[in-house]
């Protein structure tokens, strides 16, 4: 059986997702979309183990896999699990556990491509291990602490001498409402924070890097497609997700030591894609700030026409396992 199927798991109204099913379908790639929320209400798997693994197939209401033909796998965004009605509390999470366990598991367990795996990223999302990872791979990395008490940040903050920010340490989005509330970074003076505040849970305080700019780099495989953000505004200067309109972009070359860098940084954490954000400091050192192996990057390629889609879509075709 050839594996030369890619499957696309993600919500049914992804248009980042969409981007790269177009390129694909562009090279007569054979290409499959489901959403894996869908399970157990609309999508169906039946698996058995065979000399090879799983076998089986994945069965939607208007569209089937089988297992074995899936070369590579490029996973997204897919939603939650819908359960079938009338459970219990306690029946509804049981149900969850076993639905994830069970075609998660059979999922995770393909011999194919992965953009990414999720176990992959669900530890390259800890961004305390992601700045331990990036030191170690040589990267410049402003220095950092994580606390919730307050003698240690008065202490830190005063031996460092210079302006300080926080950050979160997740990229959760909350809602309120219909709004999305998103915690942008912050520059803090370390005598107006509440001690009581602090107390609740951990916080991430950087040194405040001097911005001439900053940089998105985004990496499928070893080719860095780097983009660099100019903020027009106070707000955007510190956080320029607080402030999209004030934003100006540019491609720009990869520095050869970052690329290198960064490529180490992906193979220690087993990634096939990341979206790294950096600051250019007036000297034009790169400081490193974070990678997200499930960074956004649509809107990227709509500023600048970087070739983001199209090179994912290469990888998925042409990557090795």
């Amino acid at each position: 059986m050839t594996a030369n199927t890619i499957l696309v798991l993600t919500a049914h109204d992804d248009s980042t997702a969409d981007a790269v099913v177009y390129a694909l379908r562009k090279r007569a790639a054979r290409v499959v979309c489901m959403d894996t929320g869908d399970f157990p209400r609309h999508l169906y798997l039946a698996a058995s183990t065979g000399e090879a693994g799983w076998q089986g197939v994945l069965y939607g209401d208007d569209v089937t896999v089988n297992l074995g033909e899936i070369g590579s796998v490029y996973y997204r965004r897919p939603t939650k699990f819908v359960l079938p009605e009338g459970l219990s509390d306690g029946d509804a999470v049981f149900a969850t556990v076993e639905a994830r366990l069970g075609l998660g598991g059979v999922l995770a367990s393909l011999d194919a491509v992965w953009v990414n795996h999720p176990h992959r990223v669900a530890a390259a999302e800890y961004k305390p291990l992601g700045l331990c990872t990036a030191i170690r791979c040589g990267l410049n990395v402003p220095k950092t602490l994580i606390t919730s008490n307050y003698a240690q940040l008065a202490e830190w903050a005063a031996a460092l001498g210079s302006p300080i920010v926080c950050k979160t340490l997740s990229s959760i989005v909350l809602t309120e409402g219909a709004e999305p509330l998103m915690t942008y970074t912050t520059r803090v003076d370390p005598a107006a924070v509440d001690p009581a505040q602090l107390a609740v849970t951990a916080h991430l305080f950087q040194a405040w890097v001097p911005k001439s700019y900053e940089v998105r780099v985004t990496m499928i495989g070893a080719t860095p497609l780097s983009v660099a953000i100019h903020a027009d505004s106070d707000r955007a200067h510190v956080d320029w997700r607080s402030d999209f309109g004030a934003l100006r972009y540019e491609l720009i070359d990869t520095p050869r030591h970052v690329t290198s860098q960064l490529t180490a940084y992906m193979a220690t954490f087993g990634l096939t894609y990341c979206a790294f954000d950096f600051v250019v400091d007036p000297a034009g050192t790169w400081w490193f700030l974070e990678g997200n192996p499930m960074g956004q990057w649509g809107w990227l390629e709509d500023e600048t026409g970087a070739p983001i889609a199209a090179t994912l879509a290469n990888l998925l075709m042409n990557g090795t396992r």
